[in-house]
């Protein structure tokens, strides 16, 4: 009986210790090659081979997380005539809205590699942007109805919740309390990320880390030791309050400086059994990957970041002209705001 007593002992303290374990999936590797799950469903020219009823539909996880990646088709160009839809019933009180039948000519969905060279940050790209529901709309033209339609695409408002029904989204499903941190490009900062809870169909506060278009390390920074003479220039590695600094007030869902890019993580506090969905409320999101840290808020994981990213192995390495080299590069480098001599 106490051998048996020991054996689950040692059980439950190896189930503690591994739930603990952080773990990771990434999407594109260092060499800029997807993740079988991609590349498993991609053809020729990035076009996914998997659609069915207008969507391709990627599916991956880690021991606690479980993850749906999903690219919906745009409405092909319109032509002289407008878009190639099929209308439904007429939206009551509306003058000129019908229910959306069906969308008749569509562009091909694509999941695409693609990245920020002078931080070496990878991506998917997908395709679709994210609506609440979708519709269509009779052009007026002087006043008269013509008989041509065109689609009207509801977004997400985070003043009265939903969830996206199309475009390209990710769904995330928890299985343990912890912090998520998801890497994500973002292609305007003017334009909303959301983090949608999956039961409250309400956006959830979430921090964010990491690079700005055109906010770069300058000589202030040399001066409070946050980087080299010779890293002035480059892209700076952000905190949530720095990045926060330069957005709105008034929407905390807006990341960043006004018309620019931004390439980094968003963290939220997790839940068991929960889903969240992660999309732009306009746009298309690009995904990295995610680190699920089980029993961590996402404070505790923010702060890790800025301390990691400190001290990132894999951080672009320069020489004393400011170049950036590679490992095999033989010198003085400077990375991570730190010169030694590369052998």
């Amino acid at each position: 009986m106490k051998k048996i007593f020991t054996l689950i002992s040692m059980a439950l303290v190896a189930m503690s210790v591994n739930a603990q374990t952080e773990e990771s999936y990434t999407a594109v590797d260092a060499d800029g090659n997807m993740a079988a799950e991609y590349a498993a469903v991609v053809g020729e020219g990035g076009v996914a081979t998997n659609v069915a009823n207008g969507s391709s539909v990627v599916k991956f996880g880690t021991a606690n997380v479980e993850v749906e990646a999903v690219g919906s088709a745009d409405p092909a160009d319109k032509d002289e005539g407008g878009q190639d839809i099929t209308p439904g019933a007429k939206i009551e009180g509306q003058e000129n809205l019908y229910e959306l039948v069906s969308i008749n000519s569509t562009k091909p969905i694509k999941w695409e590699v693609k990245n920020q060279g002078d931080i070496q940050f990878y991506y998917i790209g997908g395709t679709g942007t994210p609506a609440v529901s979708l519709l269509c709309e009779e052009i007026i033209t002087d006043g008269s109805p013509t008989g041509n339609f065109r689609l009207v695409v509801n977004p997400f408002d985070p003043a009265t919740g939903g969830e996206p029904q199309s475009g390209l989204y990710y769904k995330f499903t928890t299985k343990a309390d912890g912090a998520l941190k998801v890497g994500i490009w973002a292609n305007k900062g003017n334009r909303t990320t959301f983090l949608v809870d999956g039961e409250t169909k309400q956006a959830t506060p979430y921090l964010v880390e990491g690079y700005i278009n055109g906010q770069n390390y300058t000589e202030d920074d040399v001066t409070a030791g946050r980087c080299t003479a010779e890293q002035v220039g480059n892209k700076k590695f952000m905190n949530n309050d720095e990045i926060r600094a330069l957005g709105s007030a008034d929407n905390p869902w807006i990341i960043g400086a006004g018309n620019q890019p931004f390439w980094g993580n968003v963290i939220i506090d997790a839940k068991a059994g929960k889903t969240y969905w992660l999309f732009q409320g306009n746009s298309q999101i690009g995904f990295q990957g995610y680190t699920f840290a089980p029993g961590k808020s996402k404070e505790e994981m923010n702060i890790e970041s800025i301390k990691n990213a400190a001290n990132n192995a894999n951080a672009p390495r320069y020489n004393l002209a400011g170049q950036k080299v590679s490992k095999d590069f033989k010198g003085v480098v400077l990375q991570n705001g730190k010169k030694f001599v590369q052998k």
